[in-house]
């Protein structure tokens, strides 16, 4: 599926003429946003993969992801678009007839930068250290890329099968401090309170909210649904100060569902519109005042 571009790639500098990324001219930038994790990944049919031949995969990833830590699999969350059926998400549990292999943990040494592998799963994620500060998309895009070639070539080598995405997901999560007298939620100034009669009623320091966003296609008939955008926040207190966690996660089909291999360009692609529009729920589910902190640019 992808070792075609492995084998014509002269070093990153090529996969960025191959699979450029366009930023929309008008999307938001933030110069110091609160950035705490960041996950792109991909799912598929379970692979006929054996404990052993992980081994090859770690000799792939050790250079650049010398620690490697083993869990157990998780079970696939899953959107569903089927007409008819209730909004949201599933929980997807394959069936197997031998126990299935672990999840691995592939981590750089600064632990900034990880790599999780399980036979349904594939993800890249970024996680915020005390050293290391949020590198942009742009930058995470690269690696998702170089990875994912490396773990096709992998899948093809042992099990001598193509990668069949069935769907992606990008995420990011946020902690965002609430001292200082910030309120960083929306929600917070624009909710009617239980005590607007009242003209010393208690402040609105944080609401959670829940959002769900159905993306369909403009096709003619009504078009498909095929993406989700979950935003979820909810006050957290962390080891230092209160924070207003939120989480922002695009995910569906990133492929139109009659194409069978249609490569690693269209779901780059499904990446770049699921980042676009967590930027765009960032920034409309935060105010004005956390903006001019973050340094927000555009």
């Amino acid at each position: 599926m992808w070792r075609a571009v492995v084998d014509a790639t002269q070093g990153d500098a090529w996969r960025t003429r191959q699979l450029p990324y366009s930023r929309t001219a008008d999307l938001p930038r933030f110069e110091r946003p609160p950035v705490r994790e960041v996950s792109m990944a991909i799912q598929f049919p379970q692979l006929e993969l054996r404990a052993v031949d992980l081994g090859r995969l770690r000799e792939l990833l050790q250079d650049r992801y010398p620690e490697v830590e083993e869990r157990a699999p998780v079970p696939l969350q899953v959107e569903n678009f089927a007409r008819g059926h209730r909004l949201g998400m599933q929980f997807q549990f394959a069936l197997m007839e031998r126990p299935p292999i672990p999840m691995l943990i592939f981590t750089s040494v600064d632990r900034s930068s990880l790599v999780q592998v399980q036979g349904d799963r594939f993800a890249c994620a970024w996680r915020r250290t005390d050293t290391v500060d949020y590198p942009q998309y742009e930058t995470l895009r690269q690696d998702f890329v170089r990875n994912a070639v490396l773990f096709g070539n992998f899948v093809e080598e042992v099990c001598g099968v193509d990668i069949k995405v069935t769907q992606a997901e990008v995420s990011y999560v946020n902690d965002i401090p609430m001292s200082d007298g910030i309120r960083p939620d929306v929600l917070a100034k624009a909710l009617p309170s239980l005590y607007s009669h009242d003209s010393a009623r208690p402040e609105i320091s944080a609401v959670n909210i829940s959002q769900r966003l159905t993306f369909r296609t403009t096709d003619r008939g009504g078009g498909v649904d095929y993406a989700r955008l979950h935003i979820d926040a909810e006050p957290v207190l962390t080891d230092h100060e209160p924070v207003l966690r939120l989480s922002l996660l695009y995910r569906g089909e990133p492929y139109e569902r009659d194409q069978r291999s249609p490569g690693l360009a269209p779901l780059m692609g499904f990446f770049d519109e699921g980042h676009d529009q967590i930027v765009r729920g960032f920034a409309a589910n935060t105010t004005e005042e956390a903006h001019r902190l973050w340094g927000r640019i555009a």
